[in-house]
């Protein structure tokens, strides 16, 4: 039991050291997965709280004439213990464009107490066939 925890513990350091925070829309980005092309571009990802009520809004503009489409997903999470956040009770949307912009608005009911956030992955596909992708955070909301 102790290896588990030191293994789990040891993640969490190592994951945590890959986080930058960006003030524009209190969400912060992976550093290691921003590429050139797609770090200009406005990314957010939004969560509200309203009782038990999550309103998930995700966003994704560009002006890049090489986008073929713009695919994001967005994951409801729930915090777990040691910083660790697992997907909420099957809460995940998809959506895809064929365009530069994408914005999208979910929201899951019934909520529980505990802290949570939403995860909101970026998938931009060029022209040219090349993909990249970019996880994008909100900031986490607590219910009690």
């Amino acid at each position: 039991m102790k290896k588990l925890l030191s293994l789990v513990l040891s993640a969490v350091m190592l994951l945590s050291c890959f986080c930058v925070y960006a003030s524009a829309y209190d969400s912060y980005y992976e550093e290691e997965i921003i590429a050139e092309d797609i770090a200009s571009a406005i990314k957010s990802s939004s969560l509200i709280i309203s009782g038990t009520t999550a309103t998930c809004k995700s966003s994704y503009d560009d002006t890049d004439s090489s986008i073929y489409s713009v695919k994001a997903v967005q994951t409801l999470e729930k915090h777990w213990a040691l910083g660790l956040f697992f997907k909420y009770n099957n809460a995940e949307w998809e959506k895809t464009v064929y365009t530069d912009s994408l914005s999208m608005t979910n929201t899951e009911s019934g909520l529980v107490s505990g802290t949570y956030r939403l995860k909101t992955t970026f998938t931009v596909t060029f022209t040219n066939g090349s993909t990249e992708t970019i996880d994008v955070y909100s900031g986490e909301k607590t219910i009690s």
